[in-house]
């Protein structure tokens, strides 16, 4: 099963990274931009996409519905730095499954990831797309 972590932010990602892959075996693929990760989407089907909702280099919505054209039965999470209801309810119009503030709502995220990714025993190699 296959994790896109989409994140800007290396120390971030990195750090996302390193909890995620302690949960058990997917693989995680890392990717910095919008354009290397609508390449992922498109390329390896991701089981999982989680997303920043702002990404430097494109729109987070439009990244969104890429993903979900592409893997309609993914689970999609935005990750973002506002918890406030109006914002919430957007991403999830848009399309995304959760939405989630890292700040406040880390064990949340890891509580959706373990339930979809169902915990397999082996433990596959991160790649990085940078």
């Amino acid at each position: 099963m296959t994790l896109l972590l989409v994140e800007p932010s290396t120390l971030l990602r990195e750090r996302l990274a390193a909890i995620l892959a302690s949960l058990g075996c997917m693989e995680i693929v890392e990717t910095a931009t919008y354009e290397m990760a609508s390449e992922v989407i498109r390329s390896l089907q991701p089981m999982i996409v989680i997303m920043d909702a702002q990404l430097t280099d494109g729109s987070g919505l439009e990244l969104l519905s890429v993903a979900r054209a592409e893997c309609p039965s993914a689970c999609l999470i935005v990750v973002n730095p506002s918890s406030s209801e109006p914002y919430r309810k957007r991403w999830l119009q848009a399309g995304a499954d959760h939405c989630f503030d890292l700040s406040v709502q880390i064990d949340q995220l890891m509580e959706v990831v373990m339930h979809h990714s169902q915990l397999y025993v082996c433990s596959i190699p991160q790649r990085k797309y940078q």
